[in-house]
């Protein structure tokens, strides 16, 4: 090869050269000049590891980043740039004030709860609400209620009925900083199919929307001595009877009364202090009152021997009357009753614990259900294995006791040792009859005691000490917790029974 040739090589190659140093330091000044840019969508860190986390795998024109690891870019000669497309906030707003949304902003409402009113429950305060400057009060959120406390009605509404006041909506806000249609329609799209909404019927397992549901409970119901005449003489009777409770009893969803007395016409009575029997027309009419199940397993059940019991027995499965603790035989008194309502599995029995009478009568030896006579069921350790297979098969499980010492204003000790034991095994309430005058109420660990409602209906108490006090508790369940207690007081006057004053 000549001199010219290689000569021109060379330069050939230089100019190769020359071009693609330039064209590297171009490029190199074009790479810091427009530097990389990557969009961030910023989530606080309760949504990011909520919603996020399933999504990593999804390609999207952005990326998700938790607030909480965010850092300050120290920044590199050749680094990517983090530009924030949008935020993504976790925003709580109450019913009465109103959520303003900016702009710029999205909402995507989260679920849905109730604010409620708690106070500690001061069961020796009867009344429903007892308001007062030092009153404790403290907000729950849903049925974050403290042990030991109760929920209190809005202006007279319940939570989760249309006209509660206090509903709490969490959302979550979106909040775009860069107008780009693109990654604005796929952010959109993202948040569309992962925030779903959850009202509170889900978050208290029930579609049901009418608001709490209410147990209501009164204690000794014996309408002979003129109460049934009454009430089934005119078109107003239950009005003469019940008073100013009906209303309370109606509109209850399922109201709890305790029969003291057979429903028969039999004139062989045993031989007691008492016996007690009504016409079996009676039975309508306390269903027209309200009442959604009658207890029976008390020392009245056999004033008129087996005969009289069966023909109890027979006057309630002809007139519909639920009840339970009560059969032809163990077997059946042992069954409990069992119904649903506003979602709520309810499972009901009725004992007896009451003591031997002064009579001799013993309910326990006379009255208790065998394999080959009708009766009641009596207080066994049967019995709490039996409740505590209920509470674990799901239901509310309510028991009705009939037992105590007559005219005791306090429980006897085998009294509360039986109670508390019922709720160890899984009843949610025990409800108490047969000492004739008010007991207290308390709770035990979350489930409710109420030892003795005194008398309902009952004639002729009034030479008494206490026996013409009662009352009518209500138990109020959001889901299957017990929300709200209120003791309505109320006082008896002859076949009459009406709130207090």
């Amino acid at each position: 090869m000549d001199l010219s040739r290689k000569k021109t090589v060379f330069i050939l190659v230089g100019a190769i050269l020359a071009l693609l140093f330039v064209s590297s330091v171009a490029l190199l000044i074009a790479r810091l000049c427009i530097p990389r840019v990557t969009y961030e969508v910023r989530l606080s860190d309760e949504l990011y590891d909520l919603y996020v986390v399933d999504s990593e795998s999804e390609s999207l024109p952005f990326a998700f980043v938790r607030e909480g690891d965010i850092r300050e870019e120290e920044g590199s000669f050749l680094g990517t740039v983090r530009l924030p497309f949008a935020s993504i906030r976790v925003e709580e707003n109450v019913t009465l004030l109103p959520q303003q949304a900016g702009s710029n902003e999205i909402c995507y409402p989260l679920s849905e709860n109730f604010l409620l009113p708690c106070v500690p429950s001061d069961f020796s305060e009867k009344g429903v609400t007892v308001l007062s400057p030092e009153l404790e009060l403290s907000f729950c959120q849903g049925l974050d209620i403290p042990e030991g406390w109760r929920a209190l009605p809005v202006e007279g509404a319940y939570a989760s009925e249309d006209d509660y006041g206090l509903t709490l909506t969490k959302s979550a806000v979106v909040t775009i900083f860069v107008q780009n249609e693109k990654m604005q329609a796929a952010l959109e799209d993202w948040c569309e199919r992962h925030f779903l909404f959850t009202g509170y019927q889900e978050l208290l397992g029930s579609t049901e929307s009418e608001g709490p549901m209410f147990i209501a409970s009164v204690g000794d119901i014996m309408v002979a001595r003129g109460a049934q005449e009454m009430m089934m003489g005119s078109d107003d009777g239950l009005e003469k009877v019940f008073g100013t409770t009906l209303p309370l009893l109606q509109n209850s969803d399922f109201t709890i009364g305790n029969l003291e007395g057979v429903v028969t016409e039999s004139w062989s009575n045993a031989t007691k202090t008492y016996t007690f029997k009504f016409k079996k027309q009676v039975l309508s009419y306390l269903l027209q009152a309200g009442f959604d199940y009658l207890m029976q397993t008390n020392n009245h059940c056999y004033d008129y021997g087996e005969s009289g019991f069966k023909d109890t027995l027979k006057a309630f499965a002809e007139y519909g009357v639920p009840s339970s603790g009560i059969g032809y035989n163990a077997e059946e008194a042992k069954k409990f009753y069992h119904t649903s309502i506003k979602g709520v599995p309810l499972s009901v029995i009725s004992c007896g614990a009451f003591p031997v009478e002064q009579s001799g009568f013993d309910g326990k030896k006379t009255a208790t259900a065998t394999e080959d006579r009708a009766g009641i069921l009596w207080k066994s350790d049967e019995l709490l294995d039996a409740v505590k297979k209920e509470k674990d098969a799901g239901y509310f499980v309510i028991v009705n006791v009939h037992g105590g010492e007559e005219y005791r204003f306090v429980p006897s000790k085998s009294q509360r040792e039986f109670y508390e034991a019922l709720c160890s095994s899984g009843a949610d309430i025990v409800f108490g009859s047969h000492p004739h005058v008010l007991q207290p109420t308390e709770w035990y660990g979350d489930s409710l005691i109420v030892y003795s409602m005194g008398n309902f209906v009952f004639n002729g108490m009034e030479e008494m000490y206490g026996a013409t006090d009662s009352e009518l508790v209500r138990v109020g369940l959001l889901g299957n917790k017990i929300a709200y207690v209120e003791q309505y007081p109320a006082k008896l006057s002859g076949a009459t029974v009406t709130l207090a004053d």
